[in-house]
């Protein structure tokens, strides 16, 4: 669940720069550079997707036991629930933040 959070947050990495100037008003020539990472956009909006879904599956599907040495199957079900919405927002807001800024423009 980590390295699907750590994915999808890479797969935004493109598009931090024009957030941060739009959200704060930040004007800095240093951000200007995470323009370079837009290659990365989707090889980890697919990685972050399969590692939600072999979550799912590992979770509800399979017959393999889970590692339950510190958590239970109620905490890792939790903690998977509370993992997607964030996923989802790092893999969409890319696409949905233009949408609902022309709405209230």
């Amino acid at each position: 669940m980590v390295t699907a959070v750590v994915a999808a947050v890479a797969s935004s990495l493109c598009c931090i720069g024009p957030l941060l100037y739009l959200v704060f008003g930040v004007s800095a020539a240093s951000l200007s550079g995470a323009e370079q990472l837009t290659w990365l956009h989707y090889p980890m909006l697919l990685l972050s997707t399969a590692l939600i879904a072999m979550g799912f599956w590992r979770l509800y599907f399979s017959r393999r036991p889970l590692c339950t040495g510190t958590f239970s199957r109620t905490k890792m079900l939790i903690l998977y629930w509370i993992a997607v919405p964030l996923v989802l927002a790092f893999q969409l807001y890319p696409y949905v933040l233009p949408w609902i800024l022309e709405r209230f423009e």
